[in-house]
């Protein structure tokens, strides 16, 4: 099977783009971006922020990396966390925002490349991903080793002793 595709078969190079005035907010969102494109095993290529969404699209500094990334063939796709940050309305109507959206994932389609959102579309705009402590990786292992029958060794009330053989 051959195809008209430029780009070798394997992991798709992806462009980050992020939109939002609050640059902790940013980072964060950023953060989680990259972890929904990595869990696809896409390739991180370029990561682009903008601190102003009501500056038109074409006029943000980050989207111009972006378009530069898709012209030059560094990246094959475009990931952002909402469907709102990318938009042309500078009124910020939530049905136009969308509209715009899908008309430029069609136009992206129609060259070879694609544009999506981590977030599920009804995901209200504005909205961070949820902040999770250091701990909460190891919690969420311990449930899936519980659900797959796995035993989890726990230190004993801090004493760093095997339950299994503490006596307690």
């Amino acid at each position: 099977m051959t195809s008209d595709h430029p780009r070798p078969v394997g992991r798709a190079p992806v462009a980050i783009y992020i939109c939002s005035g609050d640059e902790p907010a940013a980072d964060l969102i950023a953060a989680h971006v990259r972890v929904f494109a990595r869990a696809r095993r896409w390739t991180v290529a370029v990561l682009a922020v903008d601190s102003n969404p009501t500056q038109p699209l074409a006029e943000r500094p980050g989207w111009q990396d972006i378009t530069d990334a898709l012209s030059e063939n560094r990246a094959c796709g475009v990931v952002t966390w909402t469907r709102d940050m990318i938009h042309d309305d500078p009124l910020n109507s939530p049905g136009r925002q969308l509209a715009a959206f899908d008309r430029l994932a069609t136009v992206l389609l129609e060259r070879g490349a694609f544009l999506t959102a981590a977030t599920h579309p009804g995901t209200p705009a504005g909205t961070l991903p949820e902040r999770r402590s250091p701990g909460d990786h190891w919690r969420r292992r311990d449930l899936a080793s519980s659900a797959a029958g796995l035993f989890i060794p726990r230190r004993a009330a801090g004493r760093g002793t095997d339950p299994r053989t503490s006596g307690c």
